[in-house]
């Protein structure tokens, strides 16, 4: 059930390696100026687990174009923010406060979606993770630090506990899905990859520094652009029209068809139990793109005999004759762009 957000990473991988010649697009750190894989998808993370007791354990440094989090574990977190005594109370009253709105909710009570999605990765509910440190014991929590340069857009998959997920499973996830996140909600620290130096996200803020800051918030904000869903043996995408940022359009195989506004993109995966498999959402604020170093055309390896090639040997190639066709199958025909 993982295959469009799979599918999305594969498509990356293969166009970082026809822009630069280099394979590995996961581990290693590519510089390319003109790489759109690294330079507008991919993220620097690094997740580590810490303790109350200021132990850090278990680093990870690696990149990634695409965050996978439980579908179920955000609904779950949702739930239990409710506030209350009885979960089993607030779990009864879920749907129907969905349908109320979250304005009608108390405001301790609201979360935004890129909240949940972070406490969804730090999801530990039998309290496995504990601090191996002699004497302590307590329970760990995973922390989450983007490096900068810090990617255009965010790319977040979702995994269910099934495939075959009722209307109401689907209709408890969407209706928590907002259509704009910030960074800060989906990290905790942010550092410069060049000396490491960290910048703490804060969290709290009084209304002065929060009117201070307010530009600096709206350029790390990401906007919902797609969404992939499942459903049938089928994938089908809802891409918002950048003509007009409220206008979703439905794009089935060939067909286009205008859904209307959010809400309705919600309404019609539900009718139609569209299982949301990827998000992707993107910065409103873009960072250009350096072309002069991009090659002029790509190749187009064969399967059994992936040769990868260097940025000269990419610019040495000649140009097509307009006459001829291009041999698909010959793996040493370029592809011009």
């Amino acid at each position: 059930m993982d295959d469009a957000a799979e599918c999305f990473e594969e498509i990356l991988t293969r166009i970082h390696y026809h822009l630069t010649g280099i394979e590995d697009s996961e581990n290693s750190a590519c510089t390319q100026p003109h790489c759109i894989t690294h330079r507008t998808f991919s993220a620097d993370v690094i997740e580590e687990m810490i303790c109350h007791c200021g132990g850090i354990f278990n680093r990870l440094n690696f990149r990634q174009t695409v965050s996978y989090v439980s579908a179920n574990s955000i609904v779950s977190i949702k739930r239990e923010k409710r506030g209350g005594k009885s979960g089993v109370e607030n779990f009864n009253r879920v749907n129907a406060e969905e349908d109320l709105g979250a304005n009608r909710l108390p405001l301790e009570c609201q979360r935004t979606f890129g909240q949940m999605v972070r406490d969804a990765m730090d999801d530990d509910e039998d309290g496995h993770r504990r601090c191996p440190k002699v004497g302590c014991g307590g329970r760990v929590r995973l922390r989450r630090t983007l490096r900068r340069p810090t990617p255009d857009v965010l790319s977040i998959g979702l995994v269910w506990d099934t495939e075959n997920p009722s209307a109401d499973e689907i209709k408890a996830f969407m209706n928590l899905v907002d259509v704009s996140v910030l960074q800060k909600e989906l990290f905790d620290k942010v550092a410069d990859s060049s000396n490491g130096n960290f910048s703490r996200i804060k969290r709290d803020q009084n209304k002065e520094e929060e009117e201070e800051g307010k530009e600096e918030e709206e350029a790390e904000r990401f906007n919902l652009t797609a969404i992939v869903c499942y459903y049938g043996k089928h994938y089908s995408t809802f891409l918002v029209d950048r003509r007009s940022t409220e206008l979703w359009l439905s794009i089935d195989d060939s067909a286009i068809i205008e859904v209307g506004q959010w809400s309705d993109v919600v309404s019609k995966c539900v009718r139609g139990r569209y299982q949301p498999l990827l998000l992707v959402f993107a910065r409103n604020r873009w960072t250009p793109l350096d072309r002069r170093t991009a090659p002029k055309c790509t190749w187009h390896p064969s399967v059994t005999t992936l040769k990868p090639r260097t940025i000269t040997e990419f610019d040495r190639c000649s140009p097509r004759p307009t006459s001829a066709r291009p041999n698909r199958r010959n793996s040493t025909q370029p592809n011009h762009f």
